[in-house]
């Protein structure tokens, strides 16, 4: 786990210091077919788990609750971050 958090926090250092001076199209494209890559075999491990696959329809509305606060809080504080950083000008 501790790896994971190094690469994230290696890659949010370095996106705040490039400040997206040097990303051209082709590493956008890049980027966009590397999220679809990840949630591809994401769903993938998710589909091929049965035991996880036939509990989800029981998750329901816990994890709509989970998600919908999870996107509701994330942009709250994206927007309280961007509002003491000052955003871009």
């Amino acid at each position: 786990m501790l790896i994971f958090l190094l690469f994230l926090m290696t890659g949010i250092a370095l996106g705040y210091f490039l400040n997206g001076k040097h990303v051209d199209k082709t590493q956008k494209i890049f980027l966009n077919i590397s999220i679809l890559l990840l949630l591809f075999f994401m769903g993938a491990s998710i589909g091929k788990d049965p035991e996880l696959f036939d509990k989800i329809a029981g998750f329901g509305f816990q994890a709509l609750v989970i998600a919908s606060s999870t996107i509701f809080f994330s942009i709250i504080g994206v927007l309280i971050v961007v509002s003491f950083i000052g955003g871009k000008k």
